[in-house]
């Protein structure tokens, strides 16, 4: 029931000329928490079940909204936060974010406990990709990063390759066997894995590659693995991929993509998930739970946060087939059991994924990268000539943001 005091105060907003619904947020009538999740069963799925499980404990509700893939690797944050009072968010972005006033930092919502309790059971740099400015921006809430996949039904008994050497007989012996995500973004990931491997990984210096010579023998693999898979693989996103491999049957081996526990259902695939081939590195993935500045709710959204990044959120994302950032899903024999062995298969490499650089700026440059690398990868330009590109037009970005 509605007090007096409640009817002046509505009268009161109402004549700031705020909208019905911001009303009902900011006094507090509307117990729904709005979350913007990327569209895929991997972040909705656990979302789903986690929202339920909150109604049910705290009596509020959560309506969840979903934006497609590309949006959640390019759209600024900015845009976002009039939507929501929760979003996920691609650690990459989360610098950007701090800077355009997007979302406020967590660790200045919630207690210390809580930051220090969900930062101790992160796996391997998950948190740590959150941190701007030695602050907690956001709480990890699902971990991935680049390994290597293969569907044994379809090996027939052959075994996954371990090496790139392996990797390239499998596609000259068994043509169409072997398939790897193009689309620019991936493809950009993948050479900066394979770089990471070299030592080359790409650190927001003053070169793209801080060096040349592996970087340049990093794109030569690349380019010859380009050349191996079909060209469908230049319209692909590892999720793409996966959904292509319904189709395409004689598809065995994808050796760099981010994992997807779900595929390692039959009939999602019957996938199974290693380490990448040995001496390639693996570029960390994942997203993470921010409050939105625009929120009228910022109190029980930094609750919600907090939960799902905790323990008992974490044990039920992964039961619901999500991919948890925190040890209590990594270190559950039941769950590793349910995924085909997913946790224990990757559990090292995404431990020692390396971290892009956190930079403002890195989302725009790595995009661009990416669409430059497809260009010149699809023109057969070699390998020394697509380096000189990158850079190029690395030098150009850096200038100018």
């Amino acid at each position: 029931m509605i007090d007096l005091r409640m009817i002046i105060v509505i009268h009161d907003l109402k004549r700031q000329g705020l909208s019905i619904s911001a009303i009902a947020r900011r006094t507090g009538l509307d117990r729904t928490l709005r979350v913007m999740a990327w569209d895929d069963p991997r972040c909705t799925g656990p979302l789903a079940a986690a929202a339920a499980e909150w109604e049910v404990g705290t009596g509020t509700g959560i309506e969840i909204s979903r934006r497609p893939l590309t949006a959640f690797n390019d759209q600024p944050l900015h845009e976002l936060s009039p939507l929501c009072d929760v979003m996920i968010i691609d650690f990459p972005h989360v610098s950007q974010a701090v800077r355009e006033g997007a979302v406020i930092p967590i660790e200045s919502i919630v207690g210390d406990e809580v930051t220090r309790s969900v930062s101790a059971n992160a796996i391997g740099p998950a948190q740590a990709s959150f941190l701007v400015n030695g602050v907690n921006a956001a709480f990890c809430s699902d971990a991935a990063c680049h390994v290597a996949a293969h569907r044994p039904a379809v090996l027939s008994g052959c075994g996954a390759p371990e090496t790139w050497d392996g990797v390239m007989s499998l596609a000259a012996e068994f043509p169409g066997s072997v398939a790897l995500a193009l689309y620019p973004t991936d493809a950009v990931v993948s050479l900066m894995s394979i770089a990471a491997g070299r030592g080359a990984a790409p650190d927001g210096g003053e070169r793209f590659f801080p060096d040349p010579g592996a970087a340049e023998q990093s794109i030569d693999l690349l380019a010859g693995l380009a050349r191996a898979v079909g060209d469908y693989c230049w319209r692909c996103t590892p999720q793409a991929l996966f959904r292509a491999a319904r189709t395409i049957p004689e598809i065995a081996c994808t050796p760099l993509t981010f994992g997807y526990t779900r595929f390692t259902r039959p009939e999602e695939g019957g996938w199974r998930f290693t380490a990448p081939p040995a001496g390639c590195g693996s570029t960390l993935g994942g997203a993470g739970m921010a409050v939105s500045s625009r929120s009228e709710s910022v109190k029980s959204a930094a609750e919600f946060v907090s939960w799902y990044c905790g323990d008992e959120g974490q044990l039920l994302a992964a039961r619901a087939w999500g991919q948890p950032a925190g040890l209590s899903a990594w270190n559950d024999p039941g769950i590793d059991r349910m995924t085909s062995g997913f946790y224990s298969g990757t559990r090292a490499t995404q431990a020692n994924a390396w971290v892009r650089p956190l930079n403002s700026w890195w989302p725009v440059v790595q995009e661009r990268v990416g669409g430059q690398l497809v260009r010149m990868l699809l023109a057969g330009e070699p390998a020394h000539r697509i380096l000189s590109g990158i850079e190029a037009l690395y030098q150009s970005l850096r200038d100018r943001l």
